[in-house]
């Protein structure tokens, strides 16, 4: 496990020069794929770099990646599933919070991440037997189990605005519970700092499996957990995901959102 890492880690960091150099010069282009959805030629060239250092390290080993450059389908044994960007909008508007995840999928689970944050210089790492770390340095969750004082994340479903009114419901309810919300834009950082103990929870709809596995394998190796809106174990592929500091919060925060 330790030379996928190295090597997720290599890519993610290649993927992060790339974002420092466009964040100093600016993307060349900046095209919308839909609604509130934008690619930039930074999410291009980061996607082909982190493909290119994936593959050499581990040529056997597919990818599913969001701008579509891998060969993977998702149903494959063992993946690699990659945002090169996540938080473009915030990269497009000039707002210092986005990222690079890179995630390995076997039997349809989050082993390993890496989450590289290239404006602070941090690097997430960790994963099934491999004890997270944040540069270096060995972190855990907050270990809470009561939402009450719970700082929490969520991300709006700005581009699902048919499901507004269900979030809207659960946002309520997890006000009245919790001592804090913040939304940031990048759903990989929510998770990251979920895990080092920033946050205590986060929850979101409309995700993607490029959005989530670096970042839920990261949270669960620090002693969190996940589950999708319905309380079960399908947040990787269902578009709905909730993570908590502990097994017990998470739990309790998905009683909250589910509607």
């Amino acid at each position: 496990m330790n030379a996928y890492l190295d090597a997720m880690v290599a890519a993610a960091q290649a993927a992060g020069r790339i974002l420092k150099k466009a964040r100093a010069e600016g993307p060349a282009w900046i095209e919308e794929k839909g609604r509130n959805d934008y690619v930039t030629s930074a999410d291009t060239a980061c996607e082909e770099v982190i493909q290119a250092t994936l593959a050499k390290a581990f040529p056997g080993v597919p990818l599913l990646a969001e701008e579509g450059s891998g060969s993977a389908s998702g149903q494959e044994g063992l993946f690699f599933c990659v945002d090169p960007l996540d938080g473009t909008n915030n990269f497009v508007h000039r707002v210092p919070v986005y990222c690079v995840s890179v995630g390995l999928i076997e039997g349809g689970s989050p082993k390993l991440g890496v989450i590289y944050d290239p404006v602070h210089d941090e690097l997430f790492r960790g994963g099934e037997g491999e004890g997270p770390t944040l540069n270096g340095r060995p972190f855990a969750t907050s270990g809470r189990t009561d939402p009450g004082g719970a700082f929490v994340a969520t991300g709006f479903p700005f581009k699902e605005l048919d499901h507004l009114n269900g979030y809207t419901e659960g946002f309520r309810r997890m006000v009245l519970a919790t001592a804090g919300i913040r939304r940031c834009g990048a759903a990989a950082l929510d998770l990251a700092w979920t895990a080092c103990g920033r946050f205590d929870g986060f929850w979101e709809r409309g995700l993607w499996p490029w959005d989530v596995a670096a970042g839920a394998a990261i949270l669960r190796a620090a002693g969190g957990e996940c589950c999708d809106f319905s309380g079960g174990g399908d947040y990787l592929f269902g578009r709905t995901i909730v993570a908590g500091a502990t097994p017990a919060l998470c739990r309790t925060l998905q009683g909250l959102v589910e509607v």
